[in-house]
């Protein structure tokens, strides 16, 4: 897990001006920027918490970056809902 790049990530996304306009253009241009594994980059693009949280990534981090990618609280672990 590149936990420092995912959390740089997370911070950035949330504090850089323009930083999250230009990962929602491309955000594989905006990943390429951070040491991220590819199977991070999925899950980040593919806003999959549940994953990255097993993978190890700080849980106020995560929560942070799901926010500001969209995804409602409540919305970040889908399975625990329907008893997974």
């Amino acid at each position: 897990m590149s936990v420092v790049g995912l959390n740089r990530l997370a911070r950035e996304l949330e504090h850089t001006p323009g930083l999250l306009g230009r990962y929602l253009e491309s955000p594989g241009t905006v990943l390429d920027e951070y040491r991220l594994t590819e199977s991070e980059r999925r899950a980040v693009a593919g806003k999959d918490a549940a994953w990255l949280l097993d993978a190890g990534m700080n849980p106020v981090a995560l929560r942070n970056l799901m926010v500001v990618l969209g995804i409602a609280h409540q919305d970040m672990y889908p399975a625990a809902k329907n008893g997974g």
